[in-house]
């Protein structure tokens, strides 16, 4: 993995943190973005004790602005040439109704949307080589459907459906991405870390965050399917697959429908568009 590039999102904690770890002692460079600069200071000066080497370059975005998501892209656009692997793993869950800084529902805002606008604005830098690849956190939580008719739940807000609702799409996305022809070279997988005590719940109910806190894996453990799918050749993976537990996981029988999965990327390049 030495001489690679990785662009991280959700890096400096948690999951993507134990990521970044492993990806830098491998050898890989990395790309972060996040919005504390403190904390990409000091993810940074942690990965170049592991890797003195380290080519890292932190980039400052906040995921519920989609013209700070814009400009960091087109910062990384202007200063690099390749990503070998994208890591989309930021992620939150809140417990009331939130709105993004343009007024959209938070969850979908910055789970969904601005993950995908990563992918969109960037995927121009990942080699169609065969052997790039784009990781996507999602959750065992994906029951359910997509609510084209509320995507943000303005008539009743739930938040365990606002996040239930984003990680289904983001699962989706992966297998409609995987299918189509102008992304041929490129193989997309989704993840399911399992329960993990992490920042994601921060703005949940205290039960919510006691539930997690004693039930939950620790980072380290719940990034190990991560880690394998990062690792391993292409040829020994399944492209647009959902994995958990490091291996190919049947999910529910929604998660497969493609004509939504379209449907929702259309509804996606909406908000990007506007």
């Amino acid at each position: 993995m030495a001489s690679k590039t990785a662009l991280i999102t959700g890096a400096t904690s948690g999951i993507g943190e134990v990521v970044a770890r492993h990806l830098a002692e491998k050898g890989c460079d990395l790309i972060v973005l996040a919005r504390s600069q403190e904390k990409m200071d000091r993810l940074s000066n942690e990965l170049k004790i592991l890797n003195p080497d380290i080519n890292f370059k932190g980039v400052l975005c906040d995921f519920s602005s989609l013209e700070s998501t814009e400009n960091a892209c087109q910062s990384i656009l202007d200063k690099h040439d390749c990503i070998d692997m994208m890591v989309l793993n930021a992620g939150l869950w809140n417990s009331s109704e939130k709105k993004s800084q343009d007024g959209i529902e938070e969850t979908l805002h910055v789970n969904l949307i601005a993950q995908m606008q990563v992918f969109r604005k960037l995927v121009a830098l990942i080699p169609k080589n065969g052997q790039s690849k784009v990781i996507i956190t999602s959750s065992g939580l994906h029951q359910g459907e997509i609510y084209f008719d509320d995507l943000e739940f303005k008539q009743k807000f739930s938040g365990f459906k606002a996040y239930r609702q984003s990680k289904l799409g983001l699962m989706m996305l992966t297998r409609w991405l995987a299918k189509q022809e102008e992304y041929s070279g490129i193989s997309f997988f989704s993840i399911h870390p399992g329960m993990v005590s992490t920042n994601l719940g921060r703005d949940t109910g205290w039960f919510a965050r006691s539930i997690f806190k004693l039930f939950g894996k620790s980072p380290e453990k719940g990034a190990q399917t991560h880690i394998h799918v990062a690792d391993a050749e292409v040829s020994s993976l399944t492209n647009g697959e959902y994995y958990a537990n490091s291996k190919v996981t049947k999910a529910t029988d929604y998660s497969y429908n493609l004509e939504a999965a379209e449907k929702l990327w259309e509804a996606v390049n909406g908000y990007l568009n506007k």
